[in-house]
């Protein structure tokens, strides 16, 4: 008997995964997706300013690229949501070779910077 393997390529890497138990399969699509999200969040740390310059036009001070820092190490270190990224899980079940897309990753990791750089206003109404 053979072993049937999935190839998925993320960012400067290819992963394989061994087809059999579908919890196990689930598993490490998650570390995959987790790693690739995480190598994502490590090459925008790399030029932080930059990155925040690049996608939200604006300069914040060290204090707050502490705190953008902090979050995105957080982020990084934290394992993604399956049910978040659904259709990537599905392609990747379907597939016995796949790219997974960056495209999914940096709208969440833009999400989390926008959210600390631009809180909701709470405005008093009289």
């Amino acid at each position: 008997m053979y072993l049937v393997m999935k190839t998925i390529r993320i960012t400067n890497t290819v992963k394989h995964i061994e087809e059999g138990d579908e919890r196990v399969t689930l598993i490490r699509i998650q570390e995959i997706l987790s790693e690739h999200r995480c190598n994502l969040i490590m090459g925008i740390l790399s030029d932080l300013p930059a990155y925040l310059q690049f996608k939200f036009h604006m300069k914040v001070d060290k204090e707050m690229l502490a705190i953008l820092r902090d979050k995105l190490f957080a982020l990084s270190n934290s394992k993604i949501n399956l049910d978040q990224y659904l259709d990537i899980v599905h392609e990747i079940e379907m597939s016995s070779s796949y790219r997974v897309p960056s495209q999914e990753f940096f709208k969440e990791i833009d999400i989390l910077l926008d959210t600390v750089v631009n809180p909701i206003q709470l405005k008093l109404m009289r």
